[in-house]
């Protein structure tokens, strides 16, 4: 009976981690491109947490029409979204792409949000007063 409950307490913890990161997904990118469905390109674990949310529309082939990437792991991407401005779900993709202009990952159980200025600059996105105190 112990060993239910654990585990359904658990599985209870790690569905509400998913449905913050969704709810912070859908604030934080949904303040940055106002439009009513955002076209994103993600990588597997992005997009199977994007796919619950109706904020987004998920491109499964990067093209022209594509407004930002989500996820940590593109290779191999097509010229024309090599230059799409991409939002990291990892510290380590957020240091290494030049295109990532924000991040969100756990560190420590807990959540870690991040922009940088310039390349908030780069890709002429407007930061909401409210997300400025994660500017580096």
């Amino acid at each position: 009976m112990r060993l239910f409950i654990i585990l359904l307490l658990s599985v209870r913890c790690l569905l509400a981690n998913d449905m913050y990161e969704i709810r912070l997904l859908e604030s934080v990118l949904g303040s940055l491109f106002e439009v009513k469905k955002i076209k994103v390109y993600a990588d597997a674990d992005a997009k199977t947490l994007l796919q619950r949310s109706e904020k987004f529309e998920i491109i499964d082939k990067c093209n022209k029409n594509v407004l930002l990437l989500v996820g940590s792991n593109f290779q191999n991407l097509p010229e024309v979204c090599q230059k799409k401005p991409l939002f990291a779900m990892s510290y380590k993709n957020y240091k290494k792409d030049e295109n990532a202009f924000g991040a969100f990952y756990w560190r420590k159980g807990r959540p870690q949000l991040k922009f940088k200025k310039e390349r908030i600059k780069k890709f002429h996105l407007t930061l909401p007063d409210k997300l400025k105190k994660y500017l580096r």
